[in-house]
């Protein structure tokens, strides 16, 4: 007779292994994150938390489509995350909703950061060869009918050349991280705008196959300014006074 053999215990389930790659990636904020995923095209939902705070961004087509968190919806739920003072983010895997937003990711950056500038109005330190800190001024304020504006003799190092600052309109330098070590003339809002203008050039260098992003300029109907991204990883901004001065600008940096 035969005897069938015994039959042999199956061991736990092997666990499924994602596919892709996963990372946390400490030091990027939220906005920088709606910047890479709206560039790079990305179809997902990213789950914000900032304390006991929970939201969802989804993320399609080179856009922000659709926000929700536990007060709001649409563009509002987006600003709202965008204020939160820090958190984490990840994936979600979460039902798709009808599209609640039609406003450019770029203009929703633009106001978070002007909606932040004005929060934070008073927290930046002017630059002062007398050491005395003063509030700043917006660009837009710079040049107010009868009042007297004072120029620093501080001199400045950018890309390995000295200027002074009476020579220039506007001077910013930002640390790797944004913050603001010097300034005269500037706002948070034009710091913003200058630290996504490096990173926008990063990248799209980074698609074109093409690294070592180092100066551009920025040229306007009435003025111009010069974008520098110094060895240290420091982002240094000027506006010249006269087209005199930004054809010397231009040649320094090799432009």
């Amino acid at each position: 007779m035969n005897q069938k053999p015994p039959a042999q215990r199956e061991g736990p389930p092997k666990p499924v292994t994602p596919s892709g790659f996963q990372a946390k990636i400490r030091g990027v904020s939220l906005a920088d994150l709606i910047q890479m995923e709206c560039l790079a095209g990305s179809k997902l939902v990213v789950r914000v938390t900032s304390g006991a705070k929970v939201g969802y961004l989804y993320f399609r087509g080179g856009s922000v489509v659709h926000a929700v968190t536990a007060t709001g919806l649409g563009e509002a739920a987006a600003m709202e995350m965008l204020a939160w003072s820090g958190g984490t983010f990840e994936p979600a895997d979460r039902e798709w909703s009808k599209d609640t937003i039609s406003t450019g990711w770029q203009n929703m950056l633009l106001r978070a950061a002007q909606i932040r500038d004005e929060k934070e109005a008073g927290s930046v330190v002017a630059l002062h060869a007398d050491g005395v800190d003063r509030r700043p001024r917006s660009r837009s304020d710079a040049a107010i009918v009868g009042e007297s504006i004072e120029l620093e003799v501080t001199p400045i190092q950018v890309a390995g050349h000295t200027l002074r600052v009476e020579d220039v309109q506007v001077y910013l330098r930002m640390s790797p991280d944004g913050t603001m070590v010097a300034n005269h003339g500037s706002s948070q809002t034009f710091a913003d705008s200058a630290a996504y203008a490096v990173l926008l050039c990063q990248l799209v260098g980074d698609q074109l196959g093409v690294e070592g992003f180092i100066a551009m300029e920025c040229a306007f109907k009435a003025n111009a300014c010069f974008v520098v991204l110094e060895p240290s990883g420091e982002v240094v901004v000027l506006e010249p006074r006269t087209p005199a001065d930004a054809a010397s600008l231009r040649e320094m940096l090799k432009l």
